[in-house]
């Protein structure tokens, strides 16, 4: 009788966290304002080209120009000139606060704040915060987000992108 009352409990436990994984799973494919500002935030700190998939198009186009490709060149230019590689300019993002300042059906402001830390490797973010070595920056922003296709996308202020494009 004992031994059936523990697999049954076990059995319990299972669906239990099968249910819980789906809810999370649920909940984290649902597309939102707040989510589009971290994953382009993440992605533009880490010079990562996906932060185009969170970009407005209005942004994106310019003449003959473009901007995700410019703004990884001209960092990996700026690294090259202080004698570094574009990895020691890639940085991680974390400690992320989001607030939606306003929201209506298809645009919204948001403002994100955080701190990024240089981040050769995922190992080095963990091991300077943990001694305390390297700088940390404050980060504040306020975006604008609209709703474009389906997805929640950036638009506006994109860091330092609002100067390299249009």
């Amino acid at each position: 009788m004992v031994r059936l009352s523990r697999i049954a409990g076990i059995i319990l436990v299972l669906v239990l966290g099968f249910l819980v994984q789906s809810i999370f799973s649920f909940a984290d494919s649902i597309d939102s304002p707040r989510k589009a500002v971290v994953q382009f935030s993440k992605a533009y700190f880490k010079l990562d080209k996906s932060m185009a998939k969170r970009i407005c198009k209005k942004r994106l186009a310019s003449e003959d120009v473009d901007v995700i490709d410019q703004y990884i060149y001209l960092t990996a230019k700026e690294a090259k000139e202080r004698g570094f590689d574009i990895s020691l300019m890639k940085k991680k993002l974390y400690d992320v606060k989001t607030e939606t300042i306003s929201k209506k059906d298809n645009e919204a402001q948001v403002r994100l704040t955080g701190k990024i830390r240089v981040s050769i490797n995922p190992g080095y973010t963990i091991v300077a915060k943990l001694f305390n070595i390297g700088a940390t920056h404050e980060v504040d922003e306020i975006f604008n987000v609209i709703k474009e296709d389906g997805k929640w996308k950036v638009c506006g202020n994109l860091f330092s992108l609002l100067s390299l494009s249009v």
